[in-house]
Protein backbone atom coordinates (compact mmCIF):
# COMPACT_ATOMS: atom_id res chain seq x y z
CA UNK A 1 0.00 0.00 0.00
CA UNK A 2 3.18 2.62 0.84
CA UNK A 3 4.37 1.60 -2.47
CA UNK A 4 1.32 2.74 -4.46
CA UNK A 5 0.40 6.14 -2.08
CA UNK A 6 4.08 7.65 -2.51
CA UNK A 7 4.12 8.38 -5.94
CA UNK A 8 0.56 10.23 -5.25
CA UNK A 9 1.91 12.28 -2.95
CA UNK A 10 5.02 12.84 -4.11
CA UNK A 11 3.10 14.36 -7.49
CA UNK A 12 2.79 17.58 -6.80
CA UNK A 13 0.01 17.46 -4.39
CA UNK A 14 -2.15 15.15 -6.08
CA UNK A 15 -3.60 13.52 -3.17
CA UNK A 16 -3.92 16.36 -1.55
CA UNK A 17 -6.25 18.12 -4.57
CA UNK A 18 -8.23 14.50 -5.11
CA UNK A 19 -8.94 14.78 -1.47
CA UNK A 20 -10.18 17.80 -0.71
CA UNK A 21 -12.37 17.95 -4.14
CA UNK A 22 -14.29 15.15 -2.45
CA UNK A 23 -15.61 17.64 0.49
CA UNK A 24 -19.20 19.40 0.02
CA UNK A 25 -17.24 22.40 1.62
CA UNK A 26 -16.08 25.35 -1.04
CA UNK A 27 -12.07 25.30 0.08
CA UNK A 28 -9.92 28.02 -1.27
CA UNK A 29 -6.29 28.85 -0.70
CA UNK A 30 -5.51 32.65 -0.89
CA UNK A 31 -2.17 34.18 -1.38
CA UNK A 32 -1.50 37.29 1.16
CA UNK A 33 -2.85 39.65 -1.38
CA UNK A 34 -6.21 37.87 -0.85
CA UNK A 35 -6.40 36.28 -4.46
CA UNK A 36 -7.48 32.61 -5.31
CA UNK A 37 -4.70 30.21 -5.68
CA UNK A 38 -6.46 27.08 -5.40
CA UNK A 39 -10.20 26.09 -5.36
CA UNK A 40 -11.73 22.48 -4.81
CA UNK A 41 -14.27 21.51 -7.48
CA UNK A 42 -17.16 22.07 -5.04
CA UNK A 43 -16.10 25.47 -4.94
CA UNK A 44 -16.49 25.52 -8.89
CA UNK A 45 -19.67 24.11 -8.86
CA UNK A 46 -20.90 26.67 -6.30
CA UNK A 47 -20.27 29.34 -9.20
CA UNK A 48 -21.50 27.37 -11.89
CA UNK A 49 -17.90 27.13 -13.56
CA UNK A 50 -16.97 24.25 -15.24
CA UNK A 51 -12.80 24.10 -14.18
CA UNK A 52 -11.47 25.36 -10.94
CA UNK A 53 -9.01 26.86 -13.03
CA UNK A 54 -11.73 29.69 -13.81
CA UNK A 55 -11.04 30.94 -10.55
CA UNK A 56 -7.49 31.22 -10.27
CA UNK A 57 -5.97 34.25 -9.73
CA UNK A 58 -8.97 36.31 -8.98
CA UNK A 59 -9.62 38.34 -5.96
CA UNK A 60 -11.43 36.28 -3.43
CA UNK A 61 -13.06 39.60 -1.50
CA UNK A 62 -14.46 40.35 -4.98
CA UNK A 63 -16.69 37.29 -5.30
CA UNK A 64 -19.09 39.19 -2.65
CA UNK A 65 -21.05 41.75 -2.94
CA UNK A 66 -20.77 45.04 -1.39
CA UNK A 67 -22.26 44.43 2.20
CA UNK A 68 -20.41 42.05 2.64
CA UNK A 69 -16.35 43.04 1.63
CA UNK A 70 -16.27 44.38 5.32
CA UNK A 71 -16.54 42.22 7.26
CA UNK A 72 -14.40 40.30 4.78
CA UNK A 73 -11.76 42.45 4.94
CA UNK A 74 -11.35 42.11 8.81
CA UNK A 75 -11.00 37.93 8.31
CA UNK A 76 -8.30 38.87 6.04
CA UNK A 77 -6.73 40.84 8.56
CA UNK A 78 -7.19 38.80 11.38
CA UNK A 79 -6.04 35.56 9.45
CA UNK A 80 -2.56 38.02 8.41
CA UNK A 81 -2.51 38.01 12.73
CA UNK A 82 -2.47 34.37 13.02
CA UNK A 83 -5.88 34.26 14.24
CA UNK A 84 -8.86 32.40 12.42
CA UNK A 85 -12.38 33.97 12.01
CA UNK A 86 -15.58 32.95 11.45
CA UNK A 87 -18.93 34.12 9.55
CA UNK A 88 -21.80 33.91 8.19
CA UNK A 89 -22.76 35.45 4.83
CA UNK A 90 -25.13 35.94 2.05
CA UNK A 91 -24.14 36.56 -1.89
CA UNK A 92 -26.17 35.66 -4.90
CA UNK A 93 -25.97 32.63 -6.48
CA UNK A 94 -25.09 32.64 -11.20
CA UNK A 95 -29.13 32.38 -11.50
CA UNK A 96 -29.44 35.43 -8.67
CA UNK A 97 -31.18 33.86 -6.37
CA UNK A 98 -29.14 34.21 -2.78
CA UNK A 99 -27.29 31.51 -1.08
CA UNK A 100 -25.90 31.66 2.41
CA UNK A 101 -22.71 30.10 3.66
CA UNK A 102 -20.70 29.28 7.12
CA UNK A 103 -17.05 30.64 6.24
CA UNK A 104 -13.99 29.97 8.57
CA UNK A 105 -10.95 32.04 7.67
CA UNK A 106 -7.46 30.61 9.05
CA UNK A 107 -3.64 31.40 8.37
CA UNK A 108 -1.41 28.91 6.44
CA UNK A 109 2.17 28.62 7.66
CA UNK A 110 5.32 27.06 7.15
CA UNK A 111 7.04 24.68 9.74
CA UNK A 112 8.93 28.06 10.69
CA UNK A 113 5.88 29.36 11.87
CA UNK A 114 5.28 31.82 8.91
CA UNK A 115 1.97 32.79 7.52
CA UNK A 116 2.18 32.03 3.71
CA UNK A 117 -1.35 31.97 2.68
CA UNK A 118 -5.06 31.91 4.22
CA UNK A 119 -7.36 29.13 3.90
CA UNK A 120 -11.41 29.67 3.66
CA UNK A 121 -13.83 26.90 4.23
CA UNK A 122 -17.08 27.78 3.29
CA UNK A 123 -20.37 25.24 4.57
CA UNK A 124 -23.50 25.45 2.05
CA UNK A 125 -26.20 26.64 4.62
CA UNK A 126 -29.14 27.84 2.00
CA UNK A 127 -31.42 24.91 1.92
CA UNK A 128 -31.33 24.81 5.80
CA UNK A 129 -31.50 28.51 5.96
CA UNK A 130 -34.20 28.66 3.21
CA UNK A 131 -36.59 25.86 5.66
CA UNK A 132 -35.68 28.11 8.51
CA UNK A 133 -37.20 31.05 6.85
CA UNK A 134 -40.26 29.12 5.81
CA UNK A 135 -40.91 27.91 9.26
CA UNK A 136 -40.49 31.24 10.51
CA UNK A 137 -42.99 32.44 8.35
CA UNK A 138 -45.78 29.58 9.21
CA UNK A 139 -45.02 30.30 12.80
CA UNK A 140 -45.59 33.99 12.32
CA UNK A 141 -48.86 32.99 10.16
CA UNK A 142 -50.19 30.09 12.63
CA UNK A 143 -49.77 33.51 15.43
CA UNK A 144 -51.59 35.55 13.38
CA UNK A 145 -54.31 34.01 13.13
CA UNK A 146 -54.66 32.57 16.72
CA UNK A 147 -54.57 36.06 17.80
CA UNK A 148 -57.33 36.98 15.18
CA UNK A 149 -59.40 33.90 16.17
CA UNK A 150 -58.88 35.27 20.06
CA UNK A 151 -60.25 38.44 19.03
CA UNK A 152 -62.97 36.81 17.10
CA UNK A 153 -64.09 34.47 20.34
CA UNK A 154 -63.99 37.41 22.21
CA UNK A 155 -66.10 39.86 20.60
CA UNK A 156 -68.57 36.61 19.90
CA UNK A 157 -68.68 36.49 23.34
CA UNK A 158 -70.15 39.77 24.23
CA UNK A 159 -72.27 40.23 21.78
CA UNK A 160 -74.01 37.20 22.76
CA UNK A 161 -73.83 38.71 26.21
CA UNK A 162 -75.06 41.78 25.31
CA UNK A 163 -79.02 42.47 27.19
CA UNK A 164 -78.53 39.44 29.48
CA UNK A 165 -76.73 41.10 32.79
CA UNK A 166 -77.20 37.14 34.72
CA UNK A 167 -74.09 36.01 32.35
CA UNK A 168 -72.74 39.85 31.77
CA UNK A 169 -69.80 38.95 34.50
CA UNK A 170 -69.51 35.29 33.40
CA UNK A 171 -68.71 36.91 29.77
CA UNK A 172 -66.37 39.59 30.69
CA UNK A 173 -64.04 37.04 32.55
CA UNK A 174 -64.12 35.04 29.63
CA UNK A 175 -63.10 37.45 27.17
CA UNK A 176 -60.33 38.10 30.37
CA UNK A 177 -59.08 34.46 29.73
CA UNK A 178 -58.71 35.28 26.10
CA UNK A 179 -56.69 38.24 26.70
CA UNK A 180 -54.44 36.22 29.00
CA UNK A 181 -53.79 33.24 26.82
CA UNK A 182 -52.95 36.28 23.68
CA UNK A 183 -50.97 37.81 26.26
CA UNK A 184 -48.86 35.01 27.41
CA UNK A 185 -48.39 33.56 23.88
CA UNK A 186 -47.41 36.91 22.75
CA UNK A 187 -44.59 36.63 25.57
CA UNK A 188 -43.52 32.73 24.91
CA UNK A 189 -42.68 33.28 21.11
CA UNK A 190 -40.98 36.48 21.83
CA UNK A 191 -37.41 35.66 20.71
CA UNK A 192 -36.70 38.91 23.22
CA UNK A 193 -38.04 37.55 26.06
CA UNK A 194 -37.04 37.15 29.61
CA UNK A 195 -36.19 33.35 29.28
CA UNK A 196 -35.71 33.38 33.71
CA UNK A 197 -37.32 30.35 35.21
CA UNK A 198 -38.73 32.87 37.94
CA UNK A 199 -40.19 34.67 35.56
CA UNK A 200 -41.52 32.08 32.98
CA UNK A 201 -43.57 29.61 35.27
CA UNK A 202 -45.52 32.12 36.65
CA UNK A 203 -46.15 34.06 33.67
CA UNK A 204 -47.22 30.86 32.04
CA UNK A 205 -49.54 30.51 34.93
CA UNK A 206 -51.51 33.47 33.66
CA UNK A 207 -53.08 31.43 31.09
CA UNK A 208 -55.19 29.33 33.20
CA UNK A 209 -56.63 32.13 35.31
CA UNK A 210 -56.78 32.83 38.58
CA UNK A 211 -59.14 29.79 39.33
CA UNK A 212 -56.41 27.53 38.22
CA UNK A 213 -54.87 27.24 41.72
CA UNK A 214 -51.32 26.48 40.92
CA UNK A 215 -48.46 27.07 44.63
CA UNK A 216 -45.37 27.95 43.23
CA UNK A 217 -42.12 26.33 45.80
CA UNK A 218 -38.26 27.27 44.89
CA UNK A 219 -37.89 28.63 41.47
CA UNK A 220 -34.34 29.68 40.93
CA UNK A 221 -33.09 32.39 39.27
CA UNK A 222 -31.09 30.55 36.09
CA UNK A 223 -31.85 31.08 32.66
CA UNK A 224 -33.06 28.41 29.98
CA UNK A 225 -33.27 28.93 25.88
CA UNK A 226 -36.07 30.40 23.88
CA UNK A 227 -36.73 26.79 22.53
CA UNK A 228 -36.44 25.35 25.53
CA UNK A 229 -39.42 28.14 27.16
CA UNK A 230 -41.34 27.04 24.01
CA UNK A 231 -40.82 23.66 24.52
CA UNK A 232 -42.00 24.11 28.70
CA UNK A 233 -44.69 26.09 27.73
CA UNK A 234 -46.56 23.31 25.78
CA UNK A 235 -45.90 20.59 27.94
CA UNK A 236 -47.80 23.37 31.35
CA UNK A 237 -50.36 23.33 28.62
CA UNK A 238 -50.64 19.84 28.21
CA UNK A 239 -50.67 19.12 32.14
CA UNK A 240 -53.12 21.88 32.66
CA UNK A 241 -55.38 20.94 30.12
CA UNK A 242 -55.38 16.99 31.83
CA UNK A 243 -55.73 18.49 34.98
CA UNK A 244 -58.60 20.36 34.06
CA UNK A 245 -60.00 17.34 32.35
CA UNK A 246 -59.40 14.58 35.01
CA UNK A 247 -57.14 15.75 37.73
CA UNK A 248 -56.80 18.23 40.69
CA UNK A 249 -57.63 21.29 39.00
CA UNK A 250 -60.89 19.73 37.57
CA UNK A 251 -61.87 19.85 41.35
CA UNK A 252 -60.75 22.83 42.70
CA UNK A 253 -57.30 21.32 44.30
CA UNK A 254 -54.24 22.42 44.27
CA UNK A 255 -51.20 21.83 42.17
CA UNK A 256 -47.63 22.24 43.36
CA UNK A 257 -44.72 23.79 41.05
CA UNK A 258 -41.58 23.85 42.01
CA UNK A 259 -38.04 23.83 40.65
CA UNK A 260 -34.04 22.21 41.53
CA UNK A 261 -30.74 23.02 40.23
CA UNK A 262 -29.40 19.20 39.20
CA UNK A 263 -26.08 18.65 36.94
CA UNK A 264 -27.85 18.45 33.59
CA UNK A 265 -29.61 21.82 34.22
CA UNK A 266 -33.12 22.23 35.93
CA UNK A 267 -35.72 20.27 37.12
CA UNK A 268 -38.95 21.23 37.73
CA UNK A 269 -41.99 19.29 39.51
CA UNK A 270 -45.67 19.36 38.30
CA UNK A 271 -47.28 17.76 41.42
CA UNK A 272 -51.09 17.35 42.23
CA UNK A 273 -52.99 14.98 44.30
CA UNK A 274 -55.66 13.43 42.07
CA UNK A 275 -56.69 10.03 40.70
CA UNK A 276 -55.40 9.36 37.23
CA UNK A 277 -56.12 6.03 35.38
CA UNK A 278 -53.57 4.63 33.81
CA UNK A 279 -52.20 6.08 31.08
CA UNK A 280 -53.51 5.40 27.98
CA UNK A 281 -51.06 4.03 25.31
CA UNK A 282 -52.86 5.92 22.61
CA UNK A 283 -52.54 9.07 24.27
CA UNK A 284 -50.54 11.30 21.50
CA UNK A 285 -50.18 14.79 24.15
CA UNK A 286 -47.66 12.98 26.27
CA UNK A 287 -46.14 11.69 23.53
CA UNK A 288 -45.89 14.78 21.69
CA UNK A 289 -44.39 16.62 25.30
CA UNK A 290 -41.83 14.25 25.35
CA UNK A 291 -40.59 15.10 21.76
CA UNK A 292 -40.86 18.53 22.45
CA UNK A 293 -38.83 18.53 25.26
CA UNK A 294 -36.51 15.97 24.13
CA UNK A 295 -35.28 18.75 21.21
CA UNK A 296 -35.13 21.24 23.77
CA UNK A 297 -32.46 19.38 25.22
CA UNK A 298 -33.98 17.86 27.81
CA UNK A 299 -36.32 15.23 29.42
CA UNK A 300 -39.99 14.58 30.63
CA UNK A 301 -40.94 11.72 32.65
CA UNK A 302 -44.36 11.18 34.77
CA UNK A 303 -45.35 8.57 37.20
CA UNK A 304 -48.59 7.90 38.85
CA UNK A 305 -48.76 6.46 42.16
CA UNK A 306 -52.02 6.11 43.91
CA UNK A 307 -53.55 9.50 44.81
CA UNK A 308 -50.53 11.59 43.53
CA UNK A 309 -49.60 12.52 39.58
CA UNK A 310 -46.03 13.76 39.67
CA UNK A 311 -44.52 15.05 36.14
CA UNK A 312 -40.60 16.16 36.29
CA UNK A 313 -39.50 18.37 33.75
CA UNK A 314 -35.44 18.32 32.94
CA UNK A 315 -34.26 21.57 30.95
CA UNK A 316 -30.73 22.70 30.40
CA UNK A 317 -29.77 26.09 31.30
CA UNK A 318 -27.79 28.40 29.91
Amino acid sequence: MKSKIEPLVDSEGALLATVLDQSHDCIKLLNLDGNIEYVNRQGAAAMELSSPSELLGASYLDRWPVEMQETIQAALAAAQQGELRRFVGSRPQPNGDPSWWDVTVSPVRTAEGTITHFVTIARDMTAETVERERVSAISLEMQHRLKNALTVASGIVMLSARGRPDVSAFAHEIVTRFGQLGHVQAQILNPDADTRIAAIVPLIAEAYGKSATLEFGELPDVRITHRAMQALALCFGELATNSLKYGALRDGRPVRVSGALQKDGIELAWAEDTEFGAPRPEGQGLRLIERLVGTAGGTFKRDIEPHLMRALILLPTI
